[in-house]
Formats: C-alpha cells, sequence, structure tokens
C-alpha cells in the first residue's frame, strides 16, 4: 500500500519575520566592527613599522610623534624613565615657544602637580596629558596637544590602546643607548674613550678653523703610578685612577673634554682657550694631584702634561705629536710640571 503525504504535512514550524529583519542589521554591524577593528590594527602595524625603522630614544619618538601627526594635533611628545637624567622629545615648534614647552615637559615629567609648569601650557592654548606606561610608573608619556574636539576625543581613548605596544621598542632604545653609552666610555673612570675624544678632536679642530678659536690639547700621564700599582696592588691601582678622575673632571668646564687614552694616560681638549690660560689650569691641576698625596715612599704620583695649541694646517695626528713631545719634555724636566 503506498503512503501518501499530504501537502500540509510538508510544511515546517512558521518563522517569525523579526529574526530576518534584525539579522541584516546585524551583520552591517558586525562588518562595519571588522571594519575598525582592521584599521587599528593597520595603524598599529604602521607604528610598529615605524619604531622598528629606529633605535634611539629621539629617532623613536619622532617618529611617534610623526605617526600621530594625522591623528591628534599635537606641539610635544615626551618621554622619562625613572633613574634617567635625560629627558628625549620630540617637538614640532621652534623658537622660545620650543624652549617653553620644552621646560615644561621636563617639570611636568619629573611631577605631574607642577602647577606653573601646567599653568604655562594652558596659558599657550594648549593641554597635557601623562600615561604611566608600566604599573610601577617607572616609564611615563607626555602628550602636549590642542584641545579636543568629540572625534578627537575618539582618537585620544584609541591612543590609549596602544600605550602598551610602546613600551616594548621604548625598553629596547633604553638598552641600545647603554650599550652605546658603554662602547664610548672607560668601564673604570666613566670618562670617554680614545675613539670618541678623537672624534670629537676632529670636531673642535674644524670649528677652530672656521671660526679662528684658540684650540688646545694636553695629553697627561700621571708619574710613579706604576710604582704604586705594583707595591699596592691593581685594586688600589685601580681606585686611584678613579680618585685622579675625578680631580681632572671637577677642574674642568663642561665645554672642555677628558678621556682616558691608555692605562694611566689621560687627554684633554680646551675649545676657545689661549695657550696661557690653558697653561694656568694644568698648573693647578699638577697641583691638585700632589696634594691627593697618594704614594710609597719617594714614588708620590704625580701627573706630567704636555700642551699644544691647534694651529691651521694640523692634521689631528699632527697636532697630538707635538702635545705628546711637549709630555716627554716634562718628563725629562722633572716630571709633575707642564710643558708646551
Amino acid at each position: 500500500m503506498g503512503i501518501s503525504i499530504s501537502r500540509s504535512a510538508k510544511r515546517t514550524s512558521p518563522v517569525n519575520p523579526a529574526l530576518f529583519a534584525r539579522q541584516p542589521r546585524d551583520l552591517q554591524e558586525e562588518i562595519e566592527d571588522y571594519k575598525r577593528e582592521t584599521v587599528r590594527l593597520s595603524r598599529v602595524y604602521e607604528l610598529h613599522r615605524k619604531l622598528g625603522e629606529t633605535l634611539d630614544l629621539d629617532s623613536m619618538l619622532e617618529a611617534f610623534s610623526r605617526w600621530l601627526a594625522p591623528r591628534i594635533d599635537h606641539d610635544l611628545v615626551a618621554y622619562r624613565h625613572v633613574g634617567r637624567k635625560r629627558i628625549p622629545t620630540a617637538c614640532s615648534c621652534h623658537g622660545p615657544h620650543r624652549q617653553r614647552l620644552v621646560e615644561a615637559a621636563q617639570r611636568l615629567l619629573e611631577d605631574p602637580l607642577d602647577r606653573e609648569a601646567g599653568d604655562g601650557v594652558e596659558g599657550l592654548g594648549l593641554v597635557f596629558q601623562h600615561w604611566s606606561l608600566d604599573k610601577k610608573g617607572h616609564d611615563r608619556l607626555l602628550l602636549i596637544h590642542r584641545n579636543a574636539s568629540a572625534s578627537g576625543q575618539g582618537e585620544l581613548e584609541e591612543l590609549e590602546t596602544i600605550l602598551s605596544d610602546l613600551r616594548g621598542p621604548l625598553e629596547r632604545a633604553l638598552v641600545y643607548e647603554d650599550l652605546y653609552e658603554q662602547a664610548r666610555k672607560d668601564a673604570l673612570t666613566g670618562l670617554v674613550n680614545r675613539r670618541v675624544f678623537t672624534e670629537r678632536a676632529e670636531q673642535e679642530s674644524i670649528q677652530a678653523g672656521r671660526y679662528g678659536k684658540p684650540l688646545v690639547l694636553a695629553c697627561l700621564d700621571l708619574d710613579y703610578f706604576k710604582e704604586i700599582n705594583d707595591k699596592l696592588g691593581h685594586g688600589e691601582g685601580d681606585e686611584v685612577l678613579r680618585r685622579v678622575s675625578k680631580t681632572f673632571s671637577s677642574m674642568i668646564r663642561d665645554a672642555d673634554l677628558l678621556a682616558r687614552t691608555g692605562g694611566d694616560e689621560f687627554a684633554l681638549i680646551l675649545p676657545n682657550t689661549p695657550l696661557a690660560n690653558a697653561c694656568g689650569l694644568l698648573d693647578r691641576i699638577c697641583e691638585a694631584v700632589r696634594a691627593l698625596k697618594i704614594g710609597v715612599g719617594a714614588s708620590q704620583l704625580g701627573v706630567s702634561i704636555g700642551l699644544a695649541e691647534w694651529e691651521k694646517g694640523d692634521t689631528f695626528t699632527s697636532w697630538w705629536e707635538k702635545a705628546d713631545a711637549a709630555l716627554y719634555r716634562a718628563k725629562a724636566k722633572g716630571r709633575s710640571r707642564v710643558s708646551t
């Protein structure tokens, strides 16, 4: 016997029309959410690409500022890591306006509640915001920008979502700067090494030739250091080098450059300094080293110094040779003295 199925038996349960009415809107919202997320991820990728092309903090902040500029109208970005004296900034302004903003940024990163600095920023028609990039507040970012509109506020909120992406590249830059500094400094004394000294000496000689300013090079060699080092031990010898380095550093200007160029050898560049003035300074340095009263028996620490004024046509090598020859004349004349 055949089985017949009525037309009505084939019907399924009726569908709620409201379900179909909601689905297109829900799908459209999902598509819009997907588009927004795609744009956000594209921006984050672009930021990482720009940061990845830099190594040092200054270049990194410049790259971040350029990435941020189309989204938030700002005048300055600054970064501070606790324990670091230097606060790198990226500022798009010039002249006195720039100076005021940089000074205000440095003060606000030291103390976010510095009312005078905050009032100074607001007096320029600007606002500032700062964020901690880590839970302990060791890393802080400051942004000085124009008053944000409703759309601009959305950009600020988006910025806050990607701040964590900044921390890794900034930490990488900190490590790079530490390694860079270590490569340019003497590990024992903290003075610059011979390579840095040579680079700076060449730059200073170019400036002296261009502007006709006096420039003096001093070669310094400690007297009887080997005897003291052998008798007291290398540990004590290292401490002597540190003490002497501090003595030298305390007597020169910020514009001068002091380097440790060998075991007990040092060199000093004195920009914009006549030879007679340099002689007076180095005589006082000789006295300061004798006043340390470091020695064993007759072997009392001193320093012999040779001076040479840069002359037109000098290369670094010829200039150094003149100062080195003067140093040996100081040694030959009895040590612990200055010779030209």
